[in-house]
């Protein structure tokens, strides 16, 4: 675990969002593809819930670790794993195997850090 993945983990959604977004701007990341992903998410779980859109993220980054939709599914995972406090592999693992108690408790957290990434990235143009 990196120290980045430590500070989100401890991080309110404001916070995490911060430092989803520099990391998103570091290389070998392309902020400006990193943004255009970020301004995607709340247009995917609103259309398609947050199991797909976690599948969609996972398959537009075609497991690439320099893609921002892998990075998004890495960061996303990571804070709903933090947050919802289970161990599973990733977020989507640990939603197929739960109730829809627990499914919408996951997509109200997934929605704070939509949110809290769409304002961080206001307020830094």
């Amino acid at each position: 675990m990196t120290d980045n993945d430590s500070a989100i983990m401890r991080a309110t959604p404001r916070r995490a969002a911060r430092e989803a977004l520099a990391e998103g701007g570091r290389p070998p990341f392309n902020l400006k593809n990193y943004l255009f992903v970020v301004h995607q998410l709340p247009k995917l779980l609103q259309r398609h819930g947050l199991g797909q859109a976690l599948a969609c993220l996972q398959l537009q980054g075609e497991g690439r670790s320099n893609s921002a939709y892998t990075l998004l599914a890495r960061q996303l995972d990571r804070w709903l794993l933090t947050n919802l406090g289970v161990s599973d592999r990733t977020a989507l693992a640990a939603l197929s195997t739960r109730d829809s108690r627990f499914y919408r408790e996951a997509s109200e957290l997934a929605w704070l850090f939509a949110r809290a990434l769409r304002e961080s990235m206001e307020e830094a143009r």
